[in-house]
């Protein structure tokens, strides 16, 4: 596929579009993923190009984090090694698996995530809450991590938040020492990943390039909202622009829609 101007302005698009919600709530790929298929890009090429852009903002977002507050890098290392394993493992799966197969699986997840959006209440601190996470985590929370970290590699979209809900609910955290620790996390198993998919070729640069650029400035955009606290509007917008991403992947990706007539 030759770019033109019209792909990038997409990529950069997809990039700005997730940077925005990844800095608000998380699942910004769910957002970026069907706008780089649109482009004729293969899932796992999407998918390898889509971790440029979330890299680029997992980084800033920890350099953001760690100019204002303090990250427990000890606690936070330790409960990444199974999520490392876990990443490299589930980025080896996403190379492997057909388009087709890939496609439904992100499609079940993004409607799972209008569901969960629509019903799920805040997560707010516990009486019960320690500062000391490791300290009283056993194997079993391990393998939680592990399995975390399968879904990472192979997907990624809304992985942030799904760590933040596992130490807070599971591991019975603070909210300010899990939002540290998911900072961290996310950002040091991203580049497992995207050495996978580089791997295997499974990359297209350029757009990947315009993707890490929206998506810099995407998460510039998004601390503004978080700052005014006004985080409502974009998850407003995030639902309708998922549920239109569910559409076109239905219709015109998975059941080819032309013309009228649906092809399987």
């Amino acid at each position: 596929m030759e770019p033109t101007p019209i792909h990038y302005a997409i990529a950069l698009l997809a990039g700005l579009s997730s940077g925005i919600v990844s800095e608000i709530g998380g699942a910004g790929s769910l957002l970026s993923l069907p706008m780089l298929i649109s482009l004729g890009l293969p899932p796992s090429v999407a998918n390898g190009t889509n971790r440029i852009g979330v890299m680029t903002q997992y980084t800033m977002g920890y350099i953001r984090y760690l100019a204002h507050k303090p990250i427990p890098h000890k606690e936070a290392a330790i409960l990444s090694l199974t999520l490392v394993l876990g990443t490299i493992a589930g980025a080896c799966f996403a190379v492997r698996i057909t388009g087709v197969l890939f496609n439904w699986i992100f499609i079940g997840v993004m409607i799972i995530t209008i569901l969960f959006t629509f019903f799920s209440k805040e997560l707010t601190d516990r009486p019960d809450s320690t500062d000391d996470p490791v300290g009283h985590s056993r194997l079993v929370d391990y393998l939680v991590f592990l399995l975390l970290g399968l879904y990472c590699g192979m997907i990624q979209a809304g992985m942030a938040y799904l760590m933040y809900h596992v130490l807070v609910k599971r591991l019975h955290t603070t909210t300010q020492t899990a939002e540290a620790i998911k900072t961290y996390m996310s950002m040091i198993v991203t580049p497992f990943a995207l050495f996978i998919f580089i791997w295997f070729g499974h990359i297209d640069w350029e757009l990947g390039a315009c993707v890490a650029v929206g998506g810099g400035l995407g998460g510039w955009i998004g601390e503004k909202f978080v700052e005014r606290k006004d985080t409502r509007t974009v998850k407003r917008w995030f639902m309708v622009a998922l549920v239109i991403s569910v559409v076109y992947m239905l219709l015109f990706v998975q059941l080819h829609w032309h013309d009228g007539i649906l092809y399987l």
